[in-house]
């Protein structure tokens, strides 16, 4: 319902749940960094790291879902920090291979711990079956934002 008690329309149901979607992602990200120490895209790249091993700086792109520009900014702080190592790739020149380093992978397994705390508390109360929906309504959501977003704008000069 609106402020004035009337049933609210689809539109402003739909921007209601996108501003919602908003918010939920700012507090798990707020969240995440707070408990674990670093901020989710830094540690979306030193994961798969951890997880994948060596990667072309492209893979990580698509695999972190970070555009090209934030992925590189990232990288170079992460070298700083030595965590990881950048590399040109031998049978490729024109790639760059990125690596956890020893301190880096230490920096993983340190986290590991409460990365699993936050999950484990941020999911609490939560029956298998409601993240079962939440995931298949999610998708849908993602896969009609995409839909829309590729969607011909309707003609408005008539």
């Amino acid at each position: 319902m609106n402020p004035a008690g009337a049933p609210m329309g689809r539109e402003q149901r739909g921007l209601q749940v996108i501003q919602r979607l908003g918010q939920t992602y700012r507090a798990m990200q707020a969240g995440f960094s707070g408990r674990v120490g670093h901020a989710l895209p830094r540690w979306r790249i030193l994961f798969t790291l951890a997880e994948d091993g060596a990667s072309a700086q492209k893979q990580l792109v698509e695999r972190c879902r970070l555009d090209p520009a934030s992925l590189t900014r990232l990288l170079q702080a992460l070298e700083q920090q030595e965590w990881i190592a950048r590399e040109t790739d031998v049978q490729d020149n024109r790639q760059t291979r990125v690596s956890l380093t020893p301190a880096g992978q230490a920096v993983v397994d340190a986290a590991m711990p409460r990365r699993l705390a936050f999950f484990d508390e941020a999911l609490d109360g939560l029956q298998e079956r409601d993240l079962d929906v939440l995931l298949r309504v999610l998708g849908a959501l993602e896969e009609n934002f995409r839909k829309a977003g590729t969607a011909q704008a309707p003609d408005r000069r008539a």
